[in-house]
């Protein structure tokens, strides 16, 4: 029986079965559920310091997410940069 060519376990020099797939797509989801609930509560804790600061202009509703979302990318970069040194 032929091997399927999309399969991971082909001879295309691609390492990774089944289980390797699994962790990759729960990092991913792990990541994805850790963006959407980071900026909902700081959209959230944002939006409660503008009425509690009594501002008629929403920044802190702009200002934490952004700043949360900074902070996210830049955690995500040295994650990245770190698996590739070998660390």
């Amino acid at each position: 029986m032929p091997k399927d060519p999309g399969s991971p376990s082909g001879d295309d020099g691609s390492s990774g079965g089944p289980s390797d797939r699994r962790k990759e797509l729960l990092r991913y989801a792990g990541l994805s559920s850790e963006v959407v609930a980071s900026v909902g509560i700081s959209v959230f804790l944002g939006m409660k310091a503008d009425k509690w600061l009594k501002l008629s202009f929403p920044i802190l509703s702009w200002a934490l997410p952004l700043l949360v979302i900074v902070v996210l990318l830049i955690n995500l970069i040295r994650q990245g940069t770190g698996k590739k040194n070998g660390k």
